[in-house]
């Protein structure tokens, strides 16, 4: 469908919807309103201010605090059921998560507390939450580089004024034991402070006949906050986070279907024994096929462990209409993970990956209101700087029983780090009563550079002593680049009455460059950035059918997607190379629905929905041919939610149901898709569902019980697709049905 077709139809459709909305205006009454049947405001900061969910011209998708205890939501890839347009996939290398918005999976930026972190460190945290607010669409303005398919914030639960907390325990299936602990602490009127620790233990999910069972968790978290307000217009909260984790990745579950033998398949002769004609490889694979996917035969080590630090600080000075902010962050990281990335009892590729990071970040923000209010203004100065430390070694072919051994493998690696410099500005003016203009800009500066290094076994250099920036005897490639980009965001919005917001946005992001460090070609060791530019229309509305107070937010997004970095295989004087290239570009839209509804003063009926059409304008690869009309990678056509919650009353406390749906269409685990077998996972929906006994004998005492994933669904999250080169797939898969029941007491303000 060509964008040409898709603009007019939005265009009808908005005036139609708006039109009728317009006619009913006074629609939530004072009878409503003493019902229980009003909705309530949300507060978001999208625009790094707070404001009205249903006022800001914009897609924002903010989940509260009970919402996320209700639906279950303890993991990143949780979240994909409640955000239109959410992929969350799983690095099959460590803990990471790659969040995806509106198709672009590279460009979405996790914060912690108004600070960039990484998304296993924001997972880990990910309880005595506040809100999670996913803004879609690019970001480059307020929230800076990188963010070309949006951001996600993540705002812990703030110290209050009032003393109490809760301890929760929980346990389920799988040996799940968890427990959590909250403390409101109010040391005076000026100064409060919050506790809060979080354990959790699971026994793996996959059953290893030969090693440790994969897919455990074993995880502690802990913070304290600190929130000082010794005067009305001076106050500093900080947030220290501290989380680790010693457990066992995900299996990575090899499948056999379509293994070619040998002669074809070069790992198949590998391990083929001539003379008896024993195919040992092949005997592997169909004896892993006839286990299924929740048992493995993996005599080697599996582990996934680390530890992430978070400091957050934000002072906050009022000078009347002018608020001045300096927003500190640091984060500390460093995750350790070995595992064999094939479900079977053969070395053909054992992964040893060590990875360390650190990051600073300053911001100093100015933001405030002028000419009697019709002006909203924020501006500030951001820099970053980060530093990584990555050594991978890898060890292949190995005969069946040969121990792992650093001496016999090849490894790769080194350091890198990026100091990034950026200025920003955005104002909304109200040029009349309902009509209001937005006009933002950043400048960014961003100085990445690679310290690369490769080693064959025996410890030799893997490095093109001919390239100008090896250094052969310290077995270093070292890389500089900088680049800098100018993004912006205008966008028009109308208030038609209270109720109803109409907007029009456009936007360009801007997604740095970045290395090849084991290229050979002196051309190609840089990339340049890529570039995405979007337009959006939007509404939300709250309006009334019958006497059912409704919020309706749509929107529809088209978006120009240039210079897309991408792993493939080009031609460059006359041979080929592999890495990652500025390979293509494309065109994308699309749309999603946000629909809550208190249907009674007990029932609220929540739907979401979201549409993608992902489809490559151009893509090249010099191996493979033409991949123009792929699909994108982790990009769902289609995404659904719907949920129901319902209150009861009861003789003491208040009882508590939620059932929930959620569905998410044909996902592609790569970018070249087409007629490649074991690239996707089909469509599947997940049924979640949980009931809650609140205070208890009005005692603070709560009951709950829950089943994710109700029907035992069975879907994958990513694929380690070698099939070209080694002749398998080996996938990862999501959680079986699980249960539990939580007890939790609540005490002092907390009840």
């Amino acid at each position: 469908m060509k964008y040409s077709r898709v603009k007019p139809q939005i265009r009808r459709f908005s005036f139609v919807f708006a039109s009728a909305l317009v006619s009913s205006q006074g629609a939530f009454s004072q009878q409503l309103e003493d019902q229980g049947l009003k909705l309530e405001e949300i507060t978001v900061v999208a625009r790094r201010v707070e404001e009205n969910l249903q006022s800001v011209p914009m897609s924002v998708t903010r989940i509260g605090g009970e919402e996320l205890e209700i639906r279950n939501i303890s993991t990143g890839t949780d979240l994909q059921k409640l955000v239109p347009t959410l992929s969350v996939g799983v690095s099959i290398f460590g803990a990471e998560q790659q969040y995806s918005l509106r198709g672009v999976r590279t460009g979405v930026i996790t914060y912690f507390n108004e600070v960039p972190t990484s998304s296993a460190a924001a997972e880990l945290q990910l309880w005595d939450i506040e809100s999670v607010q996913a803004l879609a669409g690019p970001q480059g303005t307020l929230f800076g580089r990188n963010s070309t398919g949006g951001a996600v914030l993540f705002y812990p639960a703030r110290p209050r004024q009032e003393f109490g907390g809760s301890v929760q325990v929980g346990f389920g299936r799988f040996g799940l034991r968890e427990v959590t602990g909250i403390l409101n602490v109010p040391v005076s009127d000026s100064w409060q402070l919050r506790f809060g620790a979080k354990t959790r233990e699971r026994d793996g999910l996959v059953e290893n006949l030969s090693g440790p069972d994969a897919q455990s968790q074993d995880r502690q978290a802990y913070r304290v906050s600190s929130l000082f307000t010794p005067t009305e217009w001076l106050s500093n909260y900080t947030v220290i986070g501290y989380a680790e984790r010693d457990e066992t990745p995900y299996a990575q579950i090899s499948q056999s279907e379509g293994v070619p033998g040998c002669p074809v398949n070069f790992v198949s002769c590998v391990y083929t024994d001539f003379a008896t004609g024993i195919n040992l490889y092949d005997q592997e694979l169909r004896a892993q096929q006839r286990r299924g996917i929740r048992k493995i035969d993996s005599p080697y080590d599996a582990v996934l462990e680390g530890a992430q630090l978070q400091v957050s600080n934000i002072l906050a000075v009022d000078f009347g209409p002018t608020t001045f902010k300096y927003i500190a962050g640091y984060t500390h990281s460093n995750t350790h993970q070995f595992q064999n990335q094939l479900s079977i009892p053969l070395p053909l590729i054992i992964g040893d990956n060590d990875s360390k990071s650190e990051q600073q970040s300053h911001e100093l923000q100015l933001s405030g209101t002028a000419f009697s209010e019709r002006l909203s203004w924020v501006a500030g100065v951001y820099y970053l700087d980060q530093d990584i430390d990555n050594a991978n070694y890898y060890q292949l072919f190995n005969p069946p029983g040969v121990p792992y051994s650093k001496a016999i493998s090849q490894s790769s690696g080194g350091q890198s780090g990026l100091k990034s410099l950026a200025y920003y500005a955005q104002g909304s003016w109200q040029l009349t009563d309902p009509l209001s203009l937005t006009i933002g800009v950043r400048r960014t500066t961003d100085k990445p550079w690679n310290d690369a290094t490769t080693v064959n076994p025996g410890f030799v250099c893997g490095l093109d002593p001919n390239l100008p920036n090896v250094d052969i005897d310290a077995c270093v490639n070292r890389l500089r680049a900088e680049y800098s980009a100018t993004t912006y965001n205008i966008s028009l919005d109308y208030q038609f009455n209270d109720e109803v917001l109409m907007y029009a946005t456009h936007r360009k992001g801007y997604n740095a460059g970045r290395f090849n460090p084991d290229i050979f070609d002196e051309d190609l060791l840089v990339i340049d950035p890529e570039y995405i530019r979007d337009y959006e229309l939007g509404m939300k509305a709250d309006w009334q059918l019958g006497e059912v107070p409704v919020r309706t937010n749509l929107s529809g997004f088209y978006a120009e997607y240039e210079d897309i970095q991408r792993t493939t295989s080009l031609f460059y004087n006359g041979r080929v190379s592999t890495g990652l290239f500025n390979a293509a570009e494309a065109t994308i839209y699309g749309g999603q629905v946000e629909l809550w509804a208190r249907l009674t003063s007990r029932l609220d009926l929540r739907i979401n929905y979201g549409y993608l059409h992902t489809e490559y304008d151009s893509y090249e690869n010099a191996l493979i041919g033409d991949l123009t009309g792929n699909k994108f990678a982790q990009a769902p056509r289609n995404t659904f939610d719907i949920s129901v919650t319902y209150r009861q009353p009861m003789p003491t406390g208040e009882l508590l149901l939620n059932a929930g749906y959620g569905y998410i269409s044909e996902v592609n685990f790569a970018d070249e898709n087409i007629n490649l077998p074991g690239s996707s996972q089909e469509g599947y929906g997940l049924v979640d569902l949980r009931a809650d006994w609140r205070n208890i004998g009005n005692r603070g005492f709560d009951v709950g019980v829950y089943v994710k994933n109700a029907t035992d669904k069975t879907y994958a999250y990513n694929a380690n697709d070698r099939s070209t080169p080694f002749g398998f797939v080996s996938n990862v898969y999501g959680d079986p049905r699980t249960w539990g029941v939580e007890f939790k007491y609540r005490f002092g303000a907390a009840r």
